[in-house]
């Protein structure tokens, strides 16, 4: 069982697929509501000093007691976090971490100084499969994407998914059911999108073991991208925030990033702002080859049906 925690009773954690609007989840909720966003304390490469593998599967590559102390004492706001520096970061931003921290530790700072009475949001994909264990507890947030898209986003921030292999076996030791594992390799496609797609396809295996779960919600980020106002309103219904029309109008307008022309983001920015949200699932087609798209497109069919290629 989670200890009584000082700072934070009632968390909510924002997970699921990375690339799939978790940032733009939590900064809405504590736009309306009193909460401070923890920014992906279990990142390995940048949160908790605790934390060195990504993506924890409680009972599986980590014991559940452990995950829940851990988790404890963020939520206590007890926690020292690594620098985060990256090979290809300036000298600028280098300085910046030495001097300040990234923004999984200036976030964890901000909660614990600034307004420590706050309730938290954990906004971090790297939960996404230790949300059936935290939902036991916690209401969970879960968000999803196309894999169209998702693939685009992939390739455009040239992602690769390199903890595929030990994802198979830690997600089979708690009863996911895996077919045929390599059947979505590819040697004349992108690795960002083989990536989106081995990701997408271990997603959607896992989701089977969380249906039907009334802590868990599934917060579709095409919704959101298309119908902004609706998908907020539903969120808060959820969540039993309180919200009025202009509440809702306000927010949306926020995060849609309409005020500019922009149809996509830029490369290997992670989050752009100077882009119109409702593009978000459009850009792909400027970043997919012909080729890529067909691929994607076969593999998202057998994954959704749970066939085989």
């Amino acid at each position: 069982m989670f200890k009584n925690n000082k700072y934070s009773k009632n968390p909510i954690i924002v997970s699921g697929m990375p690339r799939t609007a978790t940032t733009i989840v939590g900064k809405l909720i504590s736009q309306k509501a009193p909460y401070n966003v923890l920014y992906e304390p279990f990142n390995s490469s940048q949160g908790l000093k605790s934390i060195d593998i990504n993506y924890l599967i409680p009972g599986s590559n980590i014991m559940e007691n452990d995950f829940d102390g851990i988790l404890a004492s963020l939520l206590d706001l007890n926690g020292r976090f690594k620098l985060g520096i990256k090979k290809n970061d300036s000298l600028f931003k280098r300085l910046i971490k030495y001097t300040f921290g990234n923004e999984s530790s200036i976030s964890f700072k901000k909660a614990k100084y600034i307004n420590p009475e706050r309730e938290l949001i954990i906004k971090d994909p790297f939960l996404v499969f230790a949300s059936k264990h935290l939902s036991k507890n916690y209401k969970v947030i879960m968000c999803e994407r196309p894999l169209l898209p998702l693939a685009g986003s992939f390739k455009r921030m040239s992602w690769t998914f390199s903890e595929y292999s030990q994802l198979l076996k830690g997600l089979e030791r708690i009863g996911v059911d895996i077919k045929n594992p390599n059947q979505f390799n590819n040697n004349d496609i992108s690795p960002f999108v083989v990536g989106a797609v081995q990701f997408f396809y271990l997603y959607t295996a896992f989701k089977q073991k969380i249906l039907n779960n009334d802590k868990i919600y599934f917060f579709n980020q095409h919704d959101l991208s298309v119908n902004p106002n609706g998908s907020i309103v539903s969120l808060f219904d959820w969540l039993n925030i309180d919200y009025s029309k202009k509440d809702i109008n306000k927010i949306a307008m926020s995060i849609s990033g309409s005020s500019t022309k922009n149809k996509s983001p830029k490369q290997g920015v992670q989050h752009d702002k100077l882009y119109d949200k409702q593009y978000a699932n459009d850009y792909f087609q400027s970043v997919l080859t012909k080729n890529e798209i067909k691929y994607v497109r076969e593999c998202e069919i057998v994954i959704c049906s749970g066939g085989e290629i």
